[in-house]
């Protein structure tokens, strides 16, 4: 172990890397060394996440190697934050009585004082790190706004709302000043987060209103956002996105299921028909991109609606998908229900659903070869000298050879072949 070093691992949604890169900058200012080995760390912390079992087994995985060696060296201080602390916190206890601190989400803004009592270091509040610009970041040219915490709606299958809260928005004036700020030092591209950020409301600000006063007040830096509902995405968002060049033509919009009955029993608000109706609305924006999270495996499924999920996904031709098999949380509705499915048969759908994606994709990424996208570079390639890595407005990426002065900056890049994950292009003048 080393002195003065420390260590946070983040797992699960953009949310939590938001807020793990906070918690980064109170230790880099408190004189931390921060280091990437758990086991040389004097202090790791683990930004958690609950909402899938895997993310749960990768954290008490850890802490069955990690706390061993605190018992034989007491120095080495271990902390837990995030929604597994809130959902399992007894269950912390229990198993593991060694760890230094546990810290729900909603607790997080008392961090400071936590750490000063267990390390005695000097730690500014954690809101006074709150979105300033990290020059050691890997992307210090990009951001992520949070302008919504907690969700209020009840997906039967979810845990989010019980560990996150309800839903709570952030008034525009405060979001713009941060941004403000950020946008002056540099920044490129902003990402708008939320559990379902497209219901977001301030007095009689709705969130169409609130990304259109974006887009205009910061021309010329990208501006995307996560995550939305689709029983709450009116068309006027759609609009707003097809009428300012800086919002990116991407949504991530998750279906979850393409069968009805099995959307009905998530209680996800809408139907297959309805969802394919929204797509077809986005589809009419140019070269947009849509990516979706997809369940499969949940209670009930049979395997013709499976198929459903599948030929859905056929029918729309998501440049991206994220996929899972379904996953029991304690305290759920779901979690209660009966005719639950094989973990096997799960496993299997799921590695179907995720080479019918993919050998999708190649195809899909076709329409783009020939054409000429804006992209903004975000670093070196991992493979071939002068290769560079970037993403264009429909977040695919794009490799192509260029000089990495061009790191963090805007460039125009010819699309000349495709794989089944990735854009090739050569750079035009």
């Amino acid at each position: 172990m080393r002195e003065n070093t420390a260590c946070i691992m983040n797992f699960g949604c953009q949310m939590n890397e938001y807020e793990s890169l906070t918690v980064t900058k109170m230790l880099d200012k408190a004189g931390y060394e921060l280091i990437s080995s758990v086991d040389q760390a004097e202090l790791v912390i683990f930004n958690t996440c609950t909402v899938r079992d895997n993310a749960d087994e990768k954290i008490w995985n850890r802490l069955s190697s990690l706390v061993p060696q605190k018992r034989k060296n007491k120095s080495k201080k271990i902390g837990i934050m995030g929604c597994m602390v809130e959902a399992q916190r007894e269950v912390f206890l229990q198993k593991h009585p060694e760890i230094d601190f546990l810290i729900s989400p909603v607790e997080l803004p008392q961090i400071s004082k936590v750490l000063r009592d267990l390390t005695a270091r000097s730690y500014e509040e954690y809101s006074t790190y709150e979105l300033m610009l990290d020059e050691k970041a890997k992307f210090p040219f990009r951001t992520y706004m949070p302008i919504q915490t907690g969700c209020n709606f009840n997906c039967s299958y979810c845990i989010v709302p019980a560990v996150k809260g309800r839903e709570v928005n952030i008034s525009p004036d405060e979001i713009f000043e941060k941004l403000d700020s950020l946008v002056s030092k540099g920044v490129k591209e902003i990402t708008l987060l939320g559990q379902t950020i497209n219901s977001y409301t301030y007095e009689d600000i709705k969130f169409a209103d609130l990304l259109e006063m974006t887009a205009q007040r910061y021309e010329g830096v990208w501006i995307r956002f996560l995550t939305s509902h689709p029983i709450l995405f009116d068309e006027r968002i759609i609009d707003v996105v097809a009428k300012y060049d800086n919002l990116c033509s991407y949504f991530h919009i998750p279906s979850q299921s393409g069968n009805s009955r099995i959307l009905k029993a998530m209680k996800r608000g809408y139907t297959r028909e309805k969802y394919l109706g929204l797509i077809a609305k986005m589809r009419e924006i140019e070269d947009v991109c849509i990516s979706t999270d997809m369940i499969c495996g949940f209670p009930s499924e049979t395997e013709e609606e499976f198929e459903d999920s599948l030929s859905m996904m056929r029918e729309i031709g998501y440049e991206t998908a994220f996929m899972f098999y379904y996953s029991e949380r304690k305290d759920t509705p779901a979690g209660k229900m009966e005719d639950s499915i094989p973990v096997s048969v799960r496993k299997d759908r799921l590695a179907r659903m995720i080479d019918q994606q993919l050998s999708m994709q190649g195809e899909v990424y076709k329409k783009f070869i020939g054409k000429t996208y804006k992209v903004l570079v975000e670093n070196n390639a991992r493979k071939g000298e002068n290769t560079l890595k970037a993403r264009n407005a429909g977040n695919l990426p794009v490799i192509f050879e260029g000089d990495k002065s061009l790191i963090g900056t805007f460039v125009n890049v010819r699309i000349d072949s495709v794989t089944s994950h990735t854009l090739l292009g050569s750079l035009q003048g």
